[in-house]
């Protein structure tokens, strides 16, 4: 369920008199940077690769913290309720998914949270474990087929890009393929190495099929990555498949605007040093460090093109 107004209107009052009050002096305290996933995924990596560069920019701590659960809608919502003026998001692509997967929205997009900057675009990986049968694209598409409701994809959560992909590719070959969600890609991650989950289909991945821990199948993109040529996209196999997500900032939306400002410049140039910018590609991804308009005019297009995907896909969450 959204913040209702009552709440908005508190909120907007605590900032309103945080910005008279501190008007040259933000941040006035340690800043919290949350993650709605387990330590150890990407998002986390990322948050704790740029809390100690944007710390020695704003002159305080920059804490990291990890609330996981419900595809990262629980972390998300906390911070949407925030009112220190010091509580932030590093939010991903399944903050777009969290509109349409639930029944009740936990947090709505638009109206609950404020863009800062978009650190990066990812797209998904398919793989598997290096044990297991299946080989390529073809392979898993087959078994799909020929044993319904027996091959399993293990998602970082639901309701997000993961889960995404997983759903997309069964509706794309016709077959049922049993989602299993976790609190995070890192223990997704340990279940397909360990053979227990068939295989998986999120952003995490790409450094486990480089030191060949995994099996790399796919990049979910439309085109090859130069970040890993040797991947085929999956539209090869399933012609219009096409799936890229994003990490981004973002903060409560009653956040002044000089605040935004202020943060926006200062992970703009953390994304832009150089230890960040090797990091990005060790994971696979894509720096961006964008405008707050220009990152809000990105999720509106999401919001728009996915809306029809999901609905496509009927999936409700509770």
């Amino acid at each position: 369920m959204t913040l209702n107004k009552n709440i908005k209107k508190i909120i907007s009052l605590v900032f309103g008199a945080l910005v008279v009050g501190q008007a040259y002096a933000w941040p006035a305290q340690p800043i919290k940077l949350v993650v709605g996933f387990a330590p150890g995924g990407n998002t986390d990596i990322m948050a704790r690769q740029i809390a100690p560069i944007l710390s020695g920019k704003l002159g305080q701590p920059v804490i990291v913290e990890n609330r996981p659960g419900a595809g990262s809608m629980i972390g998300s919502q906390y911070v949407a309720a925030a009112t220190d003026g010091h509580t932030f998001l590093m939010g991903t692509f399944a903050n777009v998914l969290g509109e349409f997967f639930y029944r009740n929205k936990i947090v709505d997009l638009r109206k609950d949270l404020t863009p800062v900057t978009q650190v990066l675009t990812i797209a998904n990986y398919v793989a598997t474990s290096p044990k297991s049968k299946i080989n390529s694209m073809t392979d898993l598409i087959n078994q799909a087929k020929s044993k319904p409701d027996n091959l399993s994809c293990a998602s970082s959560g639901v309701g997000t890009s993961g889960h995404l992909a997983c759903a997309m590719l069964a509706q794309s070959i016709g077959a049922s393929i049993r989602i299993i969600p976790y609190r995070g890609g890192a223990p997704a991650i340990t279940d397909v190495l360990g053979g227990h989950t068939d295989f998986l289909a999120i952003n995490e991945v790409l450094p486990y099929i480089r030191d060949k821990s995994l099996r790399g199948l796919a990049i979910t993109s439309e085109k090859r990555s130069p970040l890993a040529q040797e991947l085929p996209p999956v539209s090869d196999a399933i012609p219009g498949f096409d799936l890229v997500s994003w990490y981004g900032v973002l903060a409560p939306a009653a956040t002044p605007s000089a605040v935004i400002k202020k943060l926006n410049i200062e992970i703009v140039a953390a994304i832009n040093e150089k230890s960040v910018q090797e990091r990005i590609v060790l994971l696979g991804a894509t720096s961006v460090g964008n405008t707050p308009e220009e990152f809000a005019k990105i999720i509106n297009n999401d919001l728009i093109k996915y809306e029809k995907i999901t609905k496509s896909l009927n999936i409700v969450l509770d």
